[in-house]
């Protein structure tokens, strides 16, 4: 079967990983075009796959099959749309888009149109995630009682943009951090029904309310020197503790288990396993015409958590229901 021709929008920081690091080890994908109004930028990470440049989507979107879409939060939508329009298959970084009005856009013009959308969550292609969920889903641990989660990052060098800090169109760390947490929780545990948030000096403390009665907590902060990337969380059972760490300062990520007589740590991988597995996930689906592991409907009830946290924000940590938002 032929490898699905992809053409990259976006060549920033997470573009050129991609670009650099990931497209040229797969077998699935070709990586033909990079877009970037910036021709320079669009030139340098071309050469990464021998690819072509392009300043704007329309003059690559002809001799593709799909996008990959990089591009800051706020450029999401528009992005996703226009290669959707084409007919063209769309893996669109987290979040979907910034409001859910836009990720239902997103989402509905991509069933309308029959093309494959999926969204560049990495946190279920985690082997550690993967294994855990395996773990609770066999009752290793017995029944779930409560769930905890921290998320260290330190956002500094070509992370740190204008667009992704603050209050500004990409919405800050709830938007860009917080994502993942919802993602890694729902894997763990669920569905999340309500939530509620404080913040302060680029921390965020979350407590979700999920569809099964557990209560999770979680901490992410921007604001933690020495630590790059640096996920924890810990499933309490009534049999057991299941603990899933994803350290990538060590460039590993792993989970260990505990019940009264057995302890076990297992589960190790590069930091680009889950981001490559993204893109093969997406391009099999392609191929196989079936749902990719992270939908767009994933990606939905993702931001309809994060949406609900900010609307707590505001409301000075009320809890708000998750399910209006969706």
């Amino acid at each position: 079967m032929n490898a699905i021709r992809v053409a990259l929008a976006g060549a920033g920081a997470i573009g050129e990983i991609v670009a650099r690091d990931i497209y040229p080890g797969l077998t699935g994908t070709e990586l033909v075009a990079v877009v970037d109004p910036d021709p320079d930028r669009a030139a340098a990470v071309a050469k990464h796959s021998k690819a072509r440049a392009f300043g704007a989507l329309g003059d690559a979107l002809d001799d593709v099959d799909a996008v990959d879409i990089r591009v800051p939060h706020h450029l999401h939508t528009d992005v996703a749309l226009a290669a959707i329009e084409h007919g063209r298959h769309v893996l669109v970084e987290k979040p979907i888009a910034t409001t859910i009005e836009d990720a239902r856009r997103i989402v509905d013009a991509a069933r309308a149109a029959g093309v494959v959308l999926a969204v560049a969550e990495n946190y279920p292609h985690l082997k550690a995630v993967q294994q855990a969920r395996s773990l609770l889903d066999d009752g290793a641990i017995g029944e779930t009682l409560a769930l905890r989660s921290t998320r260290a990052y330190q956002l500094g060098g070509v992370w740190r943009r204008d667009w992704r800090e603050g209050t500004g169109p990409a919405g800050g760390i709830l938007l860009d951090q917080g994502t993942h947490q919802v993602s890694l929780i729902r894997q763990l545990a669920g569905p999340v029904t309500a939530v509620s948030a404080v913040a302060s000096h680029e921390t965020l403390t979350l407590t979700l309310q999920l569809d099964s009665g557990v209560v999770a907590h979680s901490l992410l902060t921007w604001q933690s020197p020495g630590t790059w990337d640096q996920t924890e969380a810990t499933v309490y059972g009534d049999a057991g503790r299941l603990d899933v760490v994803v350290d990538y300062e060590q460039h590993q990520g792993g989970y260990a288990f505990w019940t009264p007589d057995r302890a076990e740590r297992l589960g190790s991988e590069n930091y680009y396993a889950s981001h490559a597995s993204i893109v093969d996930d997406w391009a099999a689906a392609i191929q196989q015409s079936r749902d990719p592991l992270v939908t767009g409907e994933d990606g939905l009830d993702d931001l309809a958590v994060v949406i609900a946290a900010a609307d707590s924000w505001q409301a000075n940590g009320a809890f708000v229901d998750v399910r209006r938002q969706q």
